[in-house]
């Protein structure tokens, strides 16, 4: 080996033992929110129970364990609530960045990995109802409007979302000037979905959505037990009740 590659090689490793002996950046002085907060303060802020946050994270835990781009190290319970924040506050990722002591950015990398770990679970807590399922539910709706047979409820929402570009794009512009995507959800008597189609764009109606989807072909033939009721923007449909408009009979009102 030359005298000068050698300097190089002696250069080099006393700067790879001079990084390896920077400590890792870790953020100081943050408040947990769980602590921070009482329960009611806790569940306006972040809109959930502080044993459900707990519980999400656990779930999580191991997806988020790992450091975040940039080297900095955020607790797997931080980073879910910091955007747990930004989902419940809907405001702008700087807003939440100035709030946590976070960089914009930051913000940015935590929403996408914290939105996949939890999208991970997605088949284990959102499942359509079995047969041996049904009876028990149908007597929830029975006792919320005195509808027999009723095992889910259904509807669509908007859900706001970056322009996707490209020629299709005003597909997804809502009539309030923003682009959202047009998600269809079904739940069941305790609030809890049951099935979720989140792939159509905002300008599509929502019975073309649900004529479209795996619930309307199971519920044609025979696979669902039980009736489905949704709003006046569903046809009538034997497995589909909807309103009456406008109801005339006291039981129509009923």
């Amino acid at each position: 080996m030359s005298l000068s590659r050698l300097v190089n090689f002696d250069y080099r490793r006393e700067r790879q033992i001079r990084v390896a002996k920077i400590p890792l950046t870790r953020l100081q002085d943050r408040h947990n929110p769980l602590e921070w907060f009482n329960a009611v303060e806790f569940k306006i802020r972040y809109h959930m129970y502080k044993e459900t946050a707990i519980f999400v994270t656990d779930l999580i835990s191991q997806d988020l364990s790992c450091r975040v781009p940039r080297g900095v190290h955020i607790p797997p319970i931080i980073q879910f609530l910091t955007v747990l924040r930004f989902f419940a506050t809907g405001n702008f990722q700087t807003d939440n960045a100035d709030l946590h002591q976070m960089s914009q950015p930051t913000i940015s990398n935590l929403v996408k990995r914290v939105s996949k770990a939890i999208a991970k679970f997605r088949s284990r807590f959102i499942q359509f109802l079995n047969f041996q399922e049904a009876d028990k539910v149908q007597q929830e709706f029975y006792k919320i409007a005195g509808f027999p047979g009723v095992i889910g409820s259904i509807d669509c929402t908007h859900i706001h979302i970056i322009s996707p570009g490209g020629n299709d794009a005003e597909l997804f512009r809502n009539r309030k000037g923003r682009f959202s995507i047009n998600v269809q959800a079904t739940c069941d008597a305790s609030l809890c979905f049951t099935n979720v189609v989140a792939r159509w764009y905002e300008s599509a109606h929502d019975s073309r959505i649900f004529e479209n989807s795996l619930l309307f072909d199971d519920s044609q033939d025979g696979r669902v037990p039980g009736l489905l009721v949704g709003d006046g923007g569903y046809p009538l449909l034997p497995f589909l009740l909807t309103p009456f408009e406008p109801p005339r009979t006291p039981s129509e009102q009923r």
